[in-house]
């Protein structure tokens, strides 16, 4: 099994650098660094120097990692809409959705629950518990994201960096949101929300955590690794998507489809299969002459069924 983590918080390069190393030493398997809409084009710039410089650094070197043949991490960069009403967030999905392949927005108030809930164009509501006594959830809202499929997001450091009533609290929110979705089946995503590397926890403790507030093992995995990948997959044909459920293809791979069914079909005839040769002639003579004797046979007994059925017609005409 393979741990997306999809929210990273992004800083700065030297912040995000040291970030996304821990992460990856750790286990992480796929890594997103969020940033604000202010600071998200700035990120861009030093997004390729911090792919070279995280997949040059030999891990099987650190004291973590001298008995296993580790990967790199693979890396995206996204937008997480704060602090903004229905009105910003409308404006900032327009500019930056054909710019960034994950956008996520921060919950807590019901009205921003909602709105981002009802927008297709929106991958994530994070934390809709924030700063509640609630869960920030509801069956219209949780209906509302099924249909959208807009993905839930609950993320670890709200536990990690709270105590005693707080941190109860947010354990009954996500078990309630928990509830919801095995009801109504939106997504529902997990994340750390790491901020800095003393955030950073294994993917074990992680999955332990979880499993112990009453999460099973498919929705841990679901959570972890299925519907965040789902994401991430959509969103890199989200351009070719003229309507839900349509997408353009290239010419180009429409024509190879055609292209290897002939030579397929090529590679059938011409196996041993399907040779001329291989069939027995002899076979076929016998078969041909028991063929002919059955005709005969059908047809005159045929012919005699007719006329009796014949006389018994005159029969009872008269």
């Amino acid at each position: 099994m393979k741990f997306y983590d999809l929210n990273l918080r992004g800083q700065n390069y030297e912040n995000d650098l040291a970030l996304v190393k821990e992460a990856n030493k750790f286990g992480w398997d796929y890594l997103n660094l969020n940033y604000s809409h202010d600071n998200f084009e700035k990120a861009l710039e030093y997004k390729d120097d911090l792919i070279d410089e995280l997949s040059n650094i030999d891990f099987n070197q650190t004291y973590r990692n001298k008995k296993t043949n580790f990967e790199h991490a693979e890396l995206s960069m996204g937008i997480n809409i704060l602090n903004a009403d229905s009105n910003e967030i409308r404006k900032i999905i327009n500019r930056y959705r054909n710019k960034s392949n994950y956008i996520s927005c921060l919950g807590g108030d019901l009205k921003i629950n909602r709105s981002v809930c009802e927008n297709r164009r929106i991958d994530v509501l994070s934390r809709p518990y924030y700063k509640r006594k609630d869960s920030g959830m509801n069956h219209v809202l949780a209906k509302e994201a099924q249909r959208n499929n807009v993905a839930i997001e609950l993320c670890f450091r709200d536990i990690l960096n709270n105590r005693l009533k707080y941190r109860a609290r947010v354990i009954s929110s996500f078990k309630e949101i928990m509830m919801f979705h095995r009801k109504f089946k939106f997504p529902l995503i997990l994340t750390t929300d790491s901020k800095s590397i003393y955030h950073v926890r294994s993917t074990r403790d992680i999955a332990a955590f979880f499993k112990s507030i009453g999460f099973s093992d498919e929705e841990i995995y679901n959570g972890f690794y299925y519907y965040p990948k789902k994401i991430v997959d959509f969103n890199k044909e989200r351009h070719d998507m003229i309507v839900n459920g349509v997408k353009l293809i290239d010419t180009d791979d429409f024509t190879d489809t055609y292209d290897n069914m002939d030579s397929d079909l090529e590679e059938f005839n011409e196996s041993e299969d399907f040779q001329d040769d291989l069939i027995d002639d002899d076979f076929m003579d016998d078969d041909f002459e028991l063929i002919d004797d059955i005709d005969e046979v059908l047809l005159d007994d045929d012919f005699e069924l007719i006329d009796d059925i014949q006389i018994k017609e005159d029969e009872y005409e008269a």
